[in-house]
């Protein structure tokens, strides 16, 4: 697998990978919230290619002191071959140049396969934290593209 900056131009294919992936794609996931992560993060948003394929993704963030880590996908055909792994390990060497001290990243509880992936990868499940999240502008906030 090759590892590459994400460009726009695959928007149609990443959003096709992470519904066959089983990842939720919503409102934020628009072609323009993308093209957004895209423009502040354009050296931690990843995919990674087999024949010129886009078999995995990932969108690094960096709020300028934490580390995200957002949608990892891998294409099913493609999965338990290390790919997931190897696109975490560049993702987080790119983390580490940049200083960062600590990264976080989100799963749905009841996606147990994704929390042993990267609990064999040595991330740890928070005890001490409540994630609680507030919408804004209900309008602008839709569960599906």
């Amino acid at each position: 697998m090759t590892i590459e900056h994400y460009d726009m131009d695959d928007y149609e294919h990443i959003i096709n990978l992470w519904e066959r992936a089983g990842i939720n794609v919503g409102s934020s996931d628009t072609r323009e919230e993308i093209e957004k992560m895209l423009n502040r993060n354009p050296n931690l948003f990843l995919v990674g290619r087999v024949d010129e394929k886009i078999i995995a993704v990932v969108l690094g963030g960096y709020d300028g002191r934490r580390g995200y880590v957002h949608h990892l996908a891998v294409d099913p055909e493609y999965q338990n071959k290390g790919y997931g792994k190897n696109l975490m390990d560049e993702l987080m060497l790119r983390f580490k140049n940049m200083k960062v001290h600590k990264i976080h990243l989100f799963i749905e509880k009841y996606n147990r396969s994704v929390i042993d992936f990267y609990m064999k990868l040595g991330w740890e499940i928070r005890g001490d934290l409540v994630m609680m999240s507030f919408i804004p502008d209900e309008n602008l906030y839709k569960w599906k593209l």
